[in-house]
């Protein structure tokens, strides 16, 4: 039997986990923030923090799952690029709060995060019948994973004028190319 009031704690307390750790990193940066800070924040213990997550980098990690998981979702082709406009515009309206995630380290957990999924993708991929890919898969994924943030990290530094939707249909576009050898 599931204990139900022990789960709702339990989700209650990486929920005041996650806020406090994006709270922090947005307004200090992801390095300028340790443990002792989140666990002040959010008023856990700290073998609480323990308890759920091993480390500062699995909050990160934990916090870029969602939007990891709809770029990555480009390497399926059931996306479409309308599909990626609220996580990009998302993107575009917070730019000077999330840059950090488009920054030295972050930058390098996002990719891995994102290929990570990718990755999950692409053996789904071939296990429905298509070619398997010349590239190892974790190298595809990799590649995948740069060109994907790096395209979004560009557009939100450098050529804010280059409209959302465009860089939606780049990202579906350039996602189903490198993959068009595994096809």
């Amino acid at each position: 039997m599931v204990d139900r009031k022990a789960d709702r704690r339990t989700e209650r307390t990486r929920t005041a986990l996650m806020s406090a750790f994006v709270e922090l990193t947005l307004s200090r940066g992801y390095e300028a923030v340790g443990v002792a800070d989140i666990i002040r924040r959010a008023n856990v213990g700290r073998s609480t923090f323990y308890l759920h997550y091993g480390r500062k980098d699995a909050l990160l990690k934990e916090s870029l799952k969602h939007p990891s998981s709809a770029l990555a979702a480009c390497a399926r082709g059931d996306t479409t690029a309308r599909m990626l406009l609220p996580l990009l515009e998302h993107f575009r309206e917070q730019r000077s709060l999330n840059r950090v995630f488009f920054e030295h380290p972050v930058r390098a957990v996002c990719v891995r995060s994102l290929a990570a999924l990718l990755e999950g993708n692409l053996r789904l991929i071939s296990s429905a019948g298509r070619r398997r890919p010349a590239l190892p898969r974790s190298l595809l994924a990799l590649s995948i994973a740069e060109m994907q943030i790096g395209l979004v990290t560009h557009w939100l530094n450098d050529a804010l004028s280059v409209r959302s939707d465009l860089i939606a249909e780049a990202l579906v576009l350039n996602t189903r190319a490198m993959l068009a050898p595994a096809a």
